[in-house]
């Protein structure tokens, strides 16, 4: 659509970024942005927790709610293309479905069972992602008559991928919500996701998780991903994932099966703990899982040389590590980067984890 869409795309987003937005906000405008870009009709843009690559909140447009069942099998379970895990992983953070099949859509079992029935074509696929972390996936698809994503589109989508990670990575870094004392609440799901059991406060609990755009009364479709992960997932037998409500707040959301009940699992959430929240700001940052333990060792105070040590590691490596850390996080000193934490104000305790967690 040419350079000036581009502009005011990227321009919508910085204004954004500019004010501050929430991270839900910063999601419905990188919508708009490729709306300006590309033609599509229906998509789901959700945030991700890195340690799972499950979602942990966004929007969607279009979808039915009946949707998010077999959209999220379809990415669990189905071989398919352009999968999400797969793009992460890869150079190219965009992919689109028509490509992928060489022109053939009903190759893909994700057109046949989602897309062909609601007069869906072409899907486009991104990755949002900061240094080896993805913040966030996209979904975009446009109506069979409109034909495949033409070129031009995909490069001016290519083209503002770099800006809205960065908006998106410094809304995910802006956590300011204070902890509340709300105790855990514990849902009981049988085999077909239906629940059975619920403690006190889970109603309102359950509420604050619905994904704008989709969810209708009953279970979040962020509790169903995470309740099929783990019903379904061959190499654990349990899951915890980081996902975050309407309101704001990260919680903790733990799932586990249930014993003598096949496919029926508990689903315990709570308030995010210090811990969490200092590994999701480091996360936005795109620090890898060893610059992460070095990040946390450097705020315990403790030195290049015994970082070292620690890790058993040369003080060199720790040194080029130390850089990269200071690179991401745009600071340039060790106290910027205490500060850069201590400024976001995430929890009361969240000084001590910094002090504590290695």
């Amino acid at each position: 659509m040419g350079v000036r869409a581009v502009e005011r795309a990227r321009d919508r987003l910085l204004a954004a970024d500019g004010a501050s937005a929430p991270v839900a906000a910063i999601c419905e405008q990188v919508v708009h942005a490729f709306h300006d870009v590309a033609g599509f009709s229906w998509c789901a843009l959700l945030t991700t927790d890195p340690q799972t690559l499950l979602p942990s909140g966004g929007i969607v447009e279009g979808f039915s709610p009946h949707a998010c069942a077999p959209y999220w099998d379809n990415e669990l379970l189905d071989a398919d293309f352009n999968k999400f895990t797969d793009l992460a992983r890869s150079v190219e953070q965009v992919a689109t479905l028509h490509d992928a099949v060489d022109g053939d859509l009903d190759r893909s079992p994700r057109y046949r069972n989602l897309y062909a029935g609601i007069g869906g074509g072409d899907e486009l696929r991104v990755v949002f992602r900061s240094g080896t972390t993805a913040l966030a996936t996209g979904a975009f698809v446009r109506p069979a008559d409109q034909g495949p994503f033409t070129p031009g589109e995909l490069a001016d989508v290519r083209a503002l991928v770099p800006v809205a990670t960065t908006v998106l990575r410094r809304a995910l870094g802006r956590l300011f919500e204070a902890a509340t004392s709300q105790a855990p609440v514990v849902i009981v799901l049988d085999a077909s996701g239906a629940v059975t059991a619920i403690t006190e406060g889970g109603r309102k609990v359950l509420d604050d998780l619905r994904t704008n755009g989709i969810d209708e009364p009953g279970l979040p479709g962020l509790v169903q991903v995470a309740a099929r992960k783990a019903r379904w997932s061959r190499t654990t037998t349990s899951l915890t994932t980081r996902v975050r409500g309407q309101s704001g707040r990260w919680l903790r959301l733990h799932v586990a099966p249930i014993e003598g009940e096949v496919g029926a699992v508990a689903v315990t959430v709570e308030p995010a703990r210090p811990d969490d929240l200092v590994h999701i700001l480091l996360e936005s940052y795109g620090l890898t899982g060893r610059e992460t333990e070095i990040a946390l060792l450097l705020c315990r105070g403790l030195s290049s040389k015994e970082i070292a040590a620690e890790l058993i590691i040369s003080a060199h490596t720790v040194r080029d590590h130390v850089k990269a850390i200071f690179e991401k996080a745009g600071v340039t000193s060790r106290g910027e980067l205490v500060a850069e934490l201590l400024a976001n104000r995430v929890l009361d305790g969240l000084h001590h984890t910094v002090a504590h967690l290695s």
